[in-house]
């Protein structure tokens, strides 16, 4: 007898959470210990299904732990969730109803768990989120730098900016040896630089942002990356295909790392000026999704 799945939902903040399950409602600190008892708390309830959103990672010690103890957890889109609580009539948002309405959300739409990623994958997606931070500070005290007149502030602003540079490429540098040291990340990213226009820089950024690759169709990673046009049509009327949704990041960090992808394994840093975008979308539409065997799914 298939056993009966319940929905647990839970609200992220950066404080607490608030859950709810079979009707009730409580709150608990976002901290590691009240988080360890709330795990241990669901894994007594058979067929427990935890449903929450990504917040920005406020919900990544709670989504280690319940990964950790085998509790089937599903981390969902926000907007989903807010159009299907507009779908459904809800218009007030507090936290105790936003838990609530991620039940509802589990119940009707009963999302697939969210495969815990290998610890290498997790350390370069931390890596490379916090390379893309500074990557914008940089950007900023570089444009500020241009605003100056005064010659100490304008020395006090290289300094900062001197000081940003060195830390990315610290990063970059351990981006390099993380990759070089697990042999799944090593593998992948030399298939990856194979491809005419994909240096090490865009190919620890697909791996980190896009660990599915190898196992989706063109069009899965195309959707995936938010590359993909979609069909505006009603009636008679065919509309304009746009790209739309997707991992914003994806497309967000590349144009910003200025990688233009005109030559094989060519990589700049633009200051300034668009960058080419198009090598991305063919990239990930014709290039990226080829099977092991070498021939491409369909």
């Amino acid at each position: 007898m298939k056993e009966e799945v319940v929905y647990c939902g839970i609200d992220l903040a950066k404080d607490q959470l608030d859950v709810v399950l079979e009707h009730k409602h409580w709150q608990v600190s976002n901290q590691k210990a009240a988080i360890n008892r709330l795990v241990k708390q669901l894994r007594k309830r058979a067929g427990i299904h935890v449903i929450c959103e990504a917040s920005g990672g406020y919900e990544q010690l709670l989504v280690c732990a319940l990964q950790q103890a085998g509790v089937a957890l599903s981390v969902v889109q926000p907007n989903r969730v807010r159009q299907f609580a507009r779908a459904t009539g809800i218009l007030a948002k507090t936290d105790r109803i936003d838990a609530s309405v991620l039940v509802r959300f589990g119940q009707a739409l009963k999302p697939a768990a969210t495969k815990a990623l290998p610890e290498p994958v997790r350390q370069l997606r931390q890596l490379d989120r916090q390379r893309g931070h500074l990557r914008d500070v940089l950007t900023a005290e570089q444009n500020r730098l241009l605003q100056l007149r005064d010659l100490e502030l304008r020395s006090l602003q290289s300094a900062l900016i001197r000081q940003l540079s060195e830390q990315i490429a610290l990063i970059d540098q351990r981006i390099k040896t993380l990759i070089a040291q697990d042999q799944i990340l090593c593998l992948k990213a030399q298939k990856l630089t194979s491809f005419a226009g994909v240096g090490a820089r865009t190919a620890s950024l697909l791996l980190a942002r896009m660990p599915e690759l190898g196992q989706l169709n063109r069009r899965q990673v195309a959707a995936l990356a938010g590359v993909a046009p979609f069909k505006r049509d009603s009636g008679t009327m065919r509309g304009k295909r746009y790209i739309f949704g997707g991992r914003r990041h994806l497309r967000r960090d590349r144009s910003a790392d200025g990688l233009s992808g005109r030559g094989h394994g060519d990589e700049r840093v633009a200051l300034g000026g668009e960058t080419d975008g198009v090598d991305l979308r063919q990239l990930v539409r014709r290039e990226l999704p080829t099977r092991r065997d070498g021939r491409r799914p369909p």
